[in-house]
């Protein structure tokens, strides 16, 4: 007897539900793909104990009948597929035919379906993946799936679910991804009879998201579009202050399937570069329809994964029709202040003080920064006398401190801060009025009063200023006179020779010493100073890490060191002219809301939340 032999239909079921029923969150994407492909725009789903004892998917979609509700047990039998080239032209969410024999090899499941206009339905019974029963039945137009006792023939990847908490979560998030790339249909989620989530179905994204995501998520969501002759692109981003830990928040859609997709993920975070802070992630939701042709989604069992023909050119229009959406919208953030106020103790009140003017600082023995330094470390007037304590600083009084070489405002590119109509988005009233701390700038415009981080601000204007002259940068290298080493992994030695042209391009001298270490004998010139070699051996990380270093990230990075330590610093006073001129300079910046790490420079307080706070209006 020969050793080969083919698997039985059961067996190779079994073997195929490890690559789509991983978790019950599979399984409810399963059924809900086939409820949308079946044009159903109202889907119930509840689950029991996670979806480990129960599953039930209930549409008002297409239904089958007898022969077509027997049929789909049959592996590789689907509805989308007839000849080759249908597989270059999808449409549909399923099309492989797996799903349902693989869901019930694994389970205890019945379909019940019905075509509707009165006709009788039907009721197929299937246990391991083996036929039960089929009966007739009444029902109304459409198909339910009820999926019980979920692995009960496969204790090992029973054993390897999670808690029923995290399943459930899991169920929660993949019905949600799905109610974003179809707003036009309805959903309800429950969980052992307690609904979780419901739609409205009305078409609206904005909805979609409001159930989702919540209301005040919901009112920072900017509407988006774009198009090009292969693309036509439309969602919501939200507002840069409204961020979050991680990137699965990034929601993308394609033809009407939940995709992941690194490269478009990463064009949405390069639209937003600056305007987030580090380590934080945007909610936005992208729908994006395409020609079938354009796109492979038959690389990934669970049809996640996609490939696309014209993967750069929609990257490249996502980010910069993004960056123009962020150009046409001011992207300061309101101050979020309690209606209702506690009482402030004695000794935070003492905190809250203005800032003197010039004249009457100069009149107090006791400056104001020694005074802010003893509270802030808990000590009184009293204590400073009992105390040994180290010798203070002499203040420089404000009007003897130069300006911190302010850059001209010529030097700054064209057309920065401004809205496409060439007015600036800052208020042309506002007006700087004075200091808290040293450290924040109050100004006052029409519509109320801003807080201005003063290092942020200043931050951002060197920042575009070296993003500039950076960009023309020369080709002229700076010698060192002791060569840096820089010592490597014998793997990863190898491949910063494979790179040695690529360096050689940026204006980096490297050259091998010994086996698994280089010698840098020069940079370029305008690589920050003093951070020479960090820049050096930032790059040459990429090149041992396998990634190609980008010039432009190498520029930005570059920009951003000069800028931070350039900038002026908290604690230091400025002169009334100095505050004009640094808003004069901000309004010119082509981004004027965010420092070059994400940090907000400016914070509105509106008017009307101040007169709130008063009882002014009620």
């Amino acid at each position: 007897m020969g050793k080969i032999r083919v698997l039985d239909d059961n067996l190779a079921n079994q073997i195929a539900a490890g690559e789509v029923v991983e978790r019950p969150a599979s399984v409810v994407k399963e059924l809900v793909e086939n409820a949308l492909d079946a044009e159903a725009d109202r889907i119930l789903v509840g689950i029991e104990e996670g979806g480990i004892r129960s599953i039930q998917v209930s549409d008002n979609g297409n239904g089958m009948d007898r022969e077509d509700a027997v049929r789909a047990f049959e592996r590789h039998a689907t509805s989308k597929i007839r000849r080759e080239r249908d597989l270059f032209s999808i449409r549909s969410l399923g099309f492989r035919g797996e799903a349902l024999p693989s869901i019930a090899s694994v389970s205890r499941l019945s379909l019940t379906t019905t075509e509707g206009n009165g006709k009788i339905g039907i009721r197929v019974r299937m246990e391991g993946g083996k036929e039960v029963s089929v009966e007739e039945t009444t029902r109304s137009r459409g198909t339910e799936v009820q999926v019980e006792d979920l692995f009960f023939n496969t204790p090992a990847r029973l054993k390897y679910l999670k808690t029923v908490n995290t399943e459930v979560s899991h169920v929660a998030d993949c019905i949600g991804r799905l109610s974003l790339a179809h707003p036009g249909v309805s959903f309800l989620l429950t969980h052992n009879g307690r609904e979780l989530f419901r739609t409205p179905g009305d078409g609206k994204l904005l909805h979609v998201v409001h159930a989702l995501y919540g209301k005040q998520v919901a009112r920072q969501m900017m509407n988006f579009e774009a198009e090009d002759m292969d693309f036509r692109v439309k969602g919501l981003a939200a507002r840069p202050e409204v961020t979050r830990s991680n990137r699965s928040y990034v929601s993308m859609v394609i033809n009407g399937r939940f995709i992941r997709s690194i490269p478009l993920v990463q064009s949405v975070l390069r639209a937003y570069d600056t305007l987030l802070p580090i380590g934080r992630y945007p909610i936005i939701v992208l729908s994006i329809w395409m020609d079938p042709k354009l796109i492979d989604v038959n690389v990934h069992p669970s049809k996640l994964e996609v490939r696309l023909s014209k993967e750069k050119e929609l990257c490249r229009l996502i980010e910069e029709e993004l960056k123009k959406l962020f150009r046409r919208h001011v992207l300061i953030p309101e101050a979020k202040l309690p209606h209702e106020r506690p009482a402030v103790p004695r000794p935070v009140q003492d905190k809250l003080r203005w800032e003197p003017h010039q004249s009457e600082a100069k009149s107090r023995p006791d400056t104001w920064d020694s005074r802010v330094r003893e509270e802030r470390e808990g000590f009184s007037v009293s204590n400073r006398e009992k105390l040994p304590m180290a010798p203070e600083r002499t203040a420089v009084p404000p009007s003897s401190v130069p300006p911190k070489s302010d850059p001209p405002p010529e030097e700054l590119p064209p057309a920065g801060g401004e809205s496409e109509g060439g007015d600036s988005w800052l208020p042309e009233d506002l007006v700087p009025l004075a200091q808290v701390h040293g450290t924040y700038i109050v100004a006052q415009s029409e519509n109320g009063f801003y807080l201005m981080d003063q290092h942020a601000a200043h931050e951002r204007i060197y920042y575009e200023i070296f993003y500039h002259r950076l960009e023309e940068q020369d080709r002229e290298q700076q010698s060192l006179l002791i060569p840096l080493t820089v010592e490597c992994t014998p793997a990863e030695a190898e491949t910063v020779r494979q790179r040695l042209p690529q360096l050689e391009e940026l204006g980096i001298s490297i050259e091998p010493f010994g086996s698994a270490a280089f010698l840098i004998r020069s940079h370029p010139r305008w690589f920050p100073e003093g951070a020479e070699e960090a820049m050096v051996r930032e790059v040459v990380d990429w090149m041992k890490s396998g990634q190609s270093v980008d010039p432009a990230k190498l520029c930005d990075d570059g920009a951003k060191m000069m800028a931070c330590k350039a900038a002026i610093k908290a604690n230091r006073h400025l002169r009334r002219e100095e505050m004009e001129n640094l808003i004069r300079q901000l309004r010119r910046c082509r981004t004027p809301y965010t420092c070059p790490h994400g940090r907000p420079i400016l914070i509105h307080f509106s008017t009307y939340e101040i007169e709130k706070m008063f009882k002014r209006v009620m």
